[in-house]
């Protein structure tokens, strides 16, 4: 099979290797589509603390079952459409053993420590696979993982109904949170952004974008909340500005989800902290029950917006490395899928 091969950091080389064979337990998919993300760009650079080399990187994808030897009932089938929950614990922590796995002391993901999605055939635990609706466009399909990373970062948030919310950030995760967010309830959300192709999608989107770089913007901001600031404020640039902008936007007793990665330990105001009480909560990739319950999710979200807009291109696996290197760079203002 042809397979996209980190052979070491900075290079890939398209390789025909040979189709995993499965054990108990295991299942094997042929890969449909599958979606690059900012970490395996980190991962490409030899900047990932923990990712090995010689590895197939991919860990958002949508595929075909072609076998599968389950260990126990199991309501997935050879031919269903299926995508794959990529986190793979330990079991034996003390965060697995208290149900908490996707904080396991020991995780591993499929396309950073296993091999992953970008080539025509992946081998996965068997109890990670999900069936899909063949209704569901696989280019959308392949976006289950980082919309189960927005579904979960709502849940963490505690976002209700006719809450506020502000996202710092509008890249392609930054707007899945908020289109959760707007799906789950919240009366108003605005983003924080500074690059203008990026503050022209979310706008197609429906949202209002402030730029931050701009006279007057921190007064805007105040002005869309009646300066009472948001009730939530998701930091989704991991930039030092953005730290700073999430405890002066947030409201008196208001929540605040750190989900971008910083380059460098940001500092952050916690003077703010205290004088408005504000609640900080951590949120780390998502629950297996949440990135099931994804899979539904995207069917409704498919009927608020154009779902295809978060999609920059879609490109051949011989294109992985380019793509990789069209990302570092930031020319794309969507996502880019390997079929």
């Amino acid at each position: 099979m042809k397979a996209a091969v980190l052979t070491e950091w900075k290079h890939i080389e398209l390789q025909d290797i040979p189709v995993p064979e499965i054990s108990e337990g295991e299942c094997l998919i042929r890969v449909k589509c599958a979606s690059i993300c900012g970490s395996d760009v980190h991962i490409y650079e030899g900047h990932h603390p923990t990712a090995v080399t010689p590895l197939v990187l991919g860990h958002e994808f949508v595929g075909i079952v072609e076998e599968i030897k389950p260990q126990g009932p199991t309501d997935v089938a050879v031919g269903d459409k299926v995508v794959v929950c990529p986190l793979i614990s330990c079991g034996v922590c003390e965060a697995c053993q208290e149900g908490n796995w996707h904080v396991c002391r020991n995780l591993k993901l499929l396309g950073i420590h296993i091999n992953g999605g970008f080539a025509e055939y992946v081998k996965v635990p068997a109890d990670k696979v999900i069936k899909v609706n063949n209704t569901l466009p696989d280019s959308v399909a392949a976006l289950t993982e980082p919309f189960a990373v927005g579904f979960h970062v709502n849940q963490r948030a505690g976002l209700g109904i006719g809450d506020t919310a502000l996202v710092i950030g509008g890249g392609p995760i930054g707007l899945i949170v908020g289109m959760v967010a707007k799906m789950s309830g919240a009366a108003q959300v605005v983003f924080s952004e500074i690059n203008p192709a990026r503050v022209e999608m979310i706008r197609e989107f429906g949202f209002t974008a402030v730029n931050p770089t701009e006279e007057g913007a921190i007064a805007r901001i105040s002005e869309l909340t009646e300066d009472i600031g948001f009730d939530i404020v998701f930091e989704v640039s991991g930039s030092q500005a953005g730290q700073l902008m999430a405890t002066q936007a947030c409201r008196i007793r208001g929540t605040i989800v750190p989900v971008g990665f910083p380059a460098s330990k940001p500092e952050c105001d916690i003077l703010q902290v205290i004088f408005k009480e504000l609640t900080i909560i951590g949120s780390r990739v998502y629950s297996f029950d949440h990135f099931k319950r994804t899979t539904k999710i995207l069917e409704g979200i498919t009927k608020l917006f154009d779902v295809d807009q978060l999609i920059y291109e879609l490109r051949s696996l011989d294109e992985l490395e380019t793509s990789l290197q069209t990302m570092k760079e930031g020319k794309n203002r969507g996502k880019i899928l390997i079929a």
